[in-house]
């Protein structure tokens, strides 16, 4: 009876040992940099200050989970803390797509507008584009970095603006 006990415990401890493994925590951070959008020439500090990554706090990053048949499952969400970090566990053997908000939607076109025109298929291939894919294993994960650069509003993704300038 001992030895089927002791045996029954090493398979729950086996199996429960397979299940921690099947995930591995992930870290990551997300940042932001900023064209300079006008007013009086700007020093070469204020540029450099501007194209200097720094931390997005409570960043909301959606991540979709894809199969191993490329059939896209769903979204979980990751929110970063005030240093712009974030971290989760992931299931190994998976592949992870993290994106913005706005891609993690359906796709949705905006209007064309006086000052503004968009070019769709831009447009379209942006929204499918991943920030940032992670396939994740069993050995050490790199941790994860994805920036967002931030254009001046007369200078959009995917757009063109023929409005008045800024001053």
């Amino acid at each position: 009876m001992y030895r089927i006990i002791m045996c029954l415990l090493l398979i729950i401890a086996d199996c429960s040992i397979s299940v921690a493994q099947s995930s591995v925590l992930v870290k990551g951070s997300v940042t932001s940099t900023q064209d300079y959008c006008g007013g009086a020439a700007p020093s070469p500090e204020i540029l450099k200050e501007l194209a200097s990554e720094k931390p997005l706090a409570n960043k909301v990053i959606y991540i979709r989970i894809y199969s191993k048949n490329k059939k896209a499952l769903n979204f979980k969400q990751v929110k970063t803390n005030a240093e712009g970090k974030f971290e989760l566990k992931l299931q190994v053997g998976q592949t992870y797509y993290f994106v913005e908000e706005w891609k993690a939607k359906p796709f949705r076109l905006p209007e064309n507008t006086q000052n503004t025109t968009w070019d769709i298929a831009c447009l379209k291939k942006r929204h499918s584009t991943p920030d940032y894919i992670l396939k994740v294993s069993r050995s050490a994960m790199p941790e994860i970095h994805i920036n967002y650069h931030i254009p001046c509003f007369y200078a959009p993704y995917c757009g063109t603006y023929s409005g008045p300038m800024p001053p």
